[in-house]
């Protein structure tokens, strides 16, 4: 039985235009709940609503033709979808035969994105990270080609991941089982998100409000997060917020 999550971290405010934001993903975007996280970099006073779709494992090949999420793509009114593949999907290194595996990420996020802009989003993607420097300028190309085939906006992370991996060696980028993301990468994707879809510097450090998931959350993979969960966790200290922020960001 496939396994879908639906996240909707929500705030009520007045004063600027209501957002409203899809992530679109796998394990890598619930694992310590991203879009959670992404919500709190909001200021006081911006309402905003996010939503994601996430299954364990999933390609955004295996995303085409649910109902579920064409629903959410056509009826869900978002102004913002992100899409995130599945880690080491874009690789593509010549003679390995992976690249077939890269062209069919590319054709399939190209179909999604045209659902997501004909819903009315804009639309983006989300980079990911290989803990082999040598390996990741190839994710990298290859990311770049599947945003470009899909006209999103690219975010990246790999080779920022590597740099601040290097320099702050004592954060948790890694999970325990060592593929998934630890807190502080979970707020670097959170920070970068942020910045890239809204324009706009992140000025809060990232922190969730009620579990940092593990696994799918709920029974059937549906979850809804109350914007006012308790325990609040930062997922990093506010010394690192900089760093995650980047140059020229």
């Amino acid at each position: 039985m496939q396994v879908v999550m639906l996240l909707a971290v929500s705030s009520a405010a007045a004063g600027s235009a209501a957002r409203r934001v899809l992530f679109v993903g796998n394990s890598l975007t619930y694992v310590n709940n991203l879009p959670a996280a992404f919500a709190s970099l909001a200021p006081a006073g911006q309402p905003l609503s996010v939503d994601a779709f996430a299954r364990p494992g999933a390609r955004l090949q295996d995303d085409l033709g649910d109902p579920a999420l064409a629903r959410l793509l056509a009826k869900g009114k978002y102004t913002d979808v992100v899409f995130q593949e599945r880690g080491g999907i874009a690789v593509c290194m010549p003679p390995t035969g992976h690249c077939r595996e890269l062209a069919a990420a590319a054709q399939a996020s190209e179909t999604l994105a045209r659902a997501a802009r004909a819903g009315g989003a804009r639309v983006f993607y989300l980079g990911t990270w290989q803990l082999n420097p040598q390996v990741e300028p190839w994710l990298v190309r290859g990311e770049r080609r599947i945003a470009t085939r899909m006209r999103a906006h690219y975010i990246p992370i790999g080779s920022d991941w590597i740099a601040l991996r290097s320099a702050h060696p004592r954060e948790d980028w890694l999970a325990p089982d060592g593929e998934h993301p630890g807190r502080a990468t979970t707020a670097l994707l959170a920070v970068r998100t942020w910045q890239v879809v809204t324009g706009h510097a992140a000025t809060r450090v990232p922190c969730v409000g009620g579990p940092l998931y593990t696994h799918a959350p709920g029974e059937h993979g549906f979850f809804r997060v109350a914007p006012l969960a308790r325990p609040v966790t930062c997922l990093v200290s506010a010394s690192l917020l900089p760093a995650l922020r980047g140059r020229s960001r």
